[in-house]
């Protein structure tokens, strides 16, 4: 389950799981799955200091970083985009690397996205 506690009956996919679905969506889209891509991630922190802290900490030059308020009461979303190959491999060390940095101050890693849309 996500951290916005999805109403699920379903497990929760596996980083192989998910880059392999987005992979085949890729596919079906007309995008070249071994190229680059826009990828949004989303990561939910309690309060907005916390939010502009773990924001301040993952930015990167090749990451642009945005904190924004969330539909659950008391949480902030940080949305951390930036291109890549999508592999099970890079998404599990950007999981490992968000959710290492958000423990700490209350929040959790949620999902990513590929955006067609940037590519």
């Amino acid at each position: 389950m996500g951290f916005l506690n999805r109403a699920s009956a379903e497990r929760p996919e596996t980083t192989i799981e998910s880059v392999t679905r987005a992979m085949e969506q890729l596919r079906h889209a007309g995008a070249d799955p071994a190229a680059p891509h826009r990828t949004p991630h989303f990561v939910y922190v309690p309060g907005v200091r916390a939010a502009q802290q773990l924001a301040r900490s993952l930015r990167r030059p090749d990451r642009h970083v945005e904190v924004d308020t969330s539909a659950r009461t008391g949480y902030w979303l940080v949305v951390v985009e930036q291109s890549m190959v999508v592999t099970p491999d890079a998404m599990a060390s950007l999981r490992a690397e968000f959710d290492t940095a958000a423990t700490p101050l209350g929040g959790a890693y949620d999902r990513w996205q590929v955006d067609l849309q940037g590519r």
